[in-house]
């Protein structure tokens, strides 16, 4: 960080604390806040803003969600809690499959990988609404193999028996490497649409959900809040970079959307690799650009 970047990193700081001491249940503010620290290299104070987060809105998992993503971004100074916060959230909303996505896979990266396999079960097997959450059932079903495949390279000696039991369980084992993109946004009764650019002029979006002629595929357009809709290249993407959009295609009643990117790779064996993008939106049918994949996770 260069002093200029300090000095402006400083402004940014005290202007959002401004804001915050201004409006101090503005969850805007306190996201500016946690951003600021973060920016000024100092993961355990913006944590805390985070998780001001929670304890402002304890009985609201969206926000806990939110907070979730964010601090896992922190490393050991969020992570944690984040897994924490993901675990209450799925006692408040068992009826969203992010709760149990989220949670899931904040403990895989805890390395708590039997009770991350525990929590994805629960997930792929609740009944959700039948109006809601489109596709959900296969990506829960790929999430459950893929933890599987974790806890089976950790320990082999338990493969049959755990491929017995994502099998009973609805789930499906990963047949080979995998990359996939899932967007979740934290507002209902709303429509964010996820956009995927590929190196070779590919764009899969809603009306045109594969990737030609490169490969991968979107499962399906969530229009009813939430997510998560994912977009899964199978075997080796050939392809990059992958430049990733979110589009407020339709913001209903809720107001400004926030959601997480989670990008997730594995090589078919258990080997799971993970890069998170944050983002918030403001305006109808406003684009949100999270970023560009250059290349494989390493």
């Amino acid at each position: 960080m260069t002093l200029l970047d300090a000095e402006r990193n400083r402004e940014g700081l005290a202007l959002a604390l401004a804001w915050r001491d201004e409006s101090p249940g503005d969850v805007l503010a306190l996201l500016a806040v946690g951003e600021a620290l973060e920016a000024l290299d100092k993961p355990r104070a913006a944590a805390r803003a985070y998780g001001s987060l929670i304890d402002l809105f304890p009985a609201r998992a969206d926000l806990r969600r939110y907070a979730g993503a964010r601090l896992e971004r922190l490393g050991e100074s969020g992570m944690r809690l984040a897994a924490d916060t993901y675990a209450q959230a799925v006692a408040q909303r068992p009826d969203h499959p992010a709760s149990h996505r989220l949670h899931a896979y904040a403990l895989v990266r805890l390395g708590e990988l039997e009770r991350a396999l525990d929590a994805i079960e629960a997930g792929a097997k609740h009944e959700y609404p039948s109006d809601r959450f489109a596709g959900v059932k296969r990506i829960l079903a790929e999430d459950l193999g893929l933890i599987a495949s974790a806890l089976i390279k950790a320990q082999p000696q338990r493969r049959k028996e755990l491929e017995d039991r994502v099998r009973k369980a609805g789930g499906v084992m990963p047949s080979g490497p995998s990359l996939r993109f899932v967007m979740t946004w934290e507002t209902d009764a709303n429509d964010v649409d996820f956009h995927v650019h590929d190196g070779k002029g590919g764009h899969a979006y809603y009306a045109e959900p594969e990737l030609l002629p490169a490969g991968g595929k979107l499962y399906a357009d969530v229009i009813t809040g939430y997510g998560p809709e994912c977009f899964t290249i199978e075997g080796k993407p050939a392809a990059f970079p992958y430049r990733f959009e979110a589009n407020y295609y339709s913001r209903g009643p809720m107001g400004y959307g926030m959601g997480k990117l989670q990008i997730l790779q594995s090589d078919g064996q258990g080997d799971l690799r993970f890069e998170d993008r944050v983002y918030v939106i403001m305006k109808d049918r406003a684009f949100v650009k999270l970023g560009t994949l250059e290349h494989p996770l390493r």
